[in-house]
């Protein structure tokens, strides 16, 4: 029942997904072996969309390691666990030391029975969301869980690969994305190293400079918010020549940025929101509450998966109920297809 639960809701997800983005690119599949254990690492900009759209673009099932504090209760925690999602604690968390490692030991032992099983698992070696084109400094605890998998089953291959998250607007519905797989990073190597310090610092340096090919990375954090504007949008899909021009920049130089066209479906966009007035309605409550940039897309993309399902099957019902059932279907079509036109013209 598990696996059943996890390939609707993926399959549910990943159709909302479609309907959410303009555009979804996926690059590098090829560097993703089918007879190996897999970890991916990745940047984190978006929240939950991020691991969705991991989902999205590799069919195999995949286990997300994910912050405790989403765990918030029984019933949540029978849907994230059915979605193969792992609590990660954290001192963050107010959990005490002796605690938070023991709980920490119960999930890589989990991790390392996946790996041993030839299982994937995404882990956001960050330790954190954040919006800036940036990879940041790459905590640790993927390399205890690798080397950890291997001290156990010796036998085992594991690659390392990198995921590049990169949009064109972290926050914005019907935005492009790219998913950029890198090349793999083989773990045996770093593994026979006998100093564990030294492989473990040897396997992150490697992984972050291999993330880096794969993302946006801009490093000036004291210029960012004015380097960030010599680029158009739709160039941050494309991470490796991003990065050979920021070596170019000069930051005296005036930007060439154009302006965003306007939507030539004006027409379209009045008519979906008219019929999509109630659940419009509840994002606009839901939205003033959310704190965080990161989070945007994960909320607005969550009232669209469910409240905009829901609203236009009950209306369909309602037009059914006055015009008959096939009004009611065209209706029912129409509604979700005007959304879809929508956000590819967007």
């Amino acid at each position: 029942m598990k696996a059943i639960f996890y390939y609707v809701m993926r399959a549910y997800t990943s159709l909302g997904l479609v309907f959410y983005y303009k555009n979804i690119l996926v690059s590098g599949k090829k560097n993703i072996a089918k007879n190996k254990a897999i970890v991916f690492i990745s940047n984190h900009p978006n929240a939950l969309i991020d691991p969705l759209l991991v989902s999205y673009s590799d069919l195999r099932p995949i286990h997300y390691l994910t912050q405790a504090a989403a765990f918030s209760g029984s019933f949540v925690n029978i849907i994230l666990e059915a979605l193969n999602m792992i609590p990660v604690y954290r001192v963050r968390d107010g959990i005490g030391k002796e605690k938070l490692i023991s709980l920490n030991e119960q999930t890589f032992r989990h991790c390392h029975d996946i790996l041993n099983n030839r299982g994937i698992i995404l882990i956001y070696v960050e330790g954190s969301h954040n919006v800036r084109r940036k990879v940041r400094p790459f905590r640790k605890g993927f390399a205890r869980i690798v080397f950890g998998a291997m001290d156990k089953y010796n036998d085992l291959e594991i690659d390392i690969i990198p995921v590049g998250m990169n949009y064109t607007e972290v926050d914005a519905y019907a935005s492009k994305v790219s998913i950029n797989y890198g090349k793999p990073i083989a773990v045996r190597p770093f593994w026979k190293n006998k100093d564990r310090n030294e492989a473990i610092n040897k396997i992150k340096a490697e992984a972050e400079s291999k993330l880096k090919l794969v993302t946006v990375d801009i490093s000036d954090t004291e210029n960012y918010d004015k380097i960030i504007k010599y680029f158009e949008p739709e160039e941050f899909l494309y991470p490796e020549k991003v990065n050979e021009k920021l070596k170019f920049i000069n930051l005296n130089s005036p930007t060439h940025i154009t302006n965003k066209p306007k939507n030539k479906f004006r027409l379209l966009e009045f008519l979906v929101k008219i019929n999509s007035i109630f659940p419009l309605l509840i994002w606009k409550k839901i939205k003033p509450t959310i704190k965080q940039t990161e989070y945007l897309s994960t909320y607005r993309f969550m009232v669209g998966l469910t409240a905009f399902s829901i609203f236009y099957f009950l209306q369909a019902w309602l037009v059914s109920s006055f015009f008959g059932n096939t009004i009611g279907f065209i209706y029912l079509v129409s509604s979700f297809l005007s959304v879809y036109i929508l956000a590819k013209t967007k």
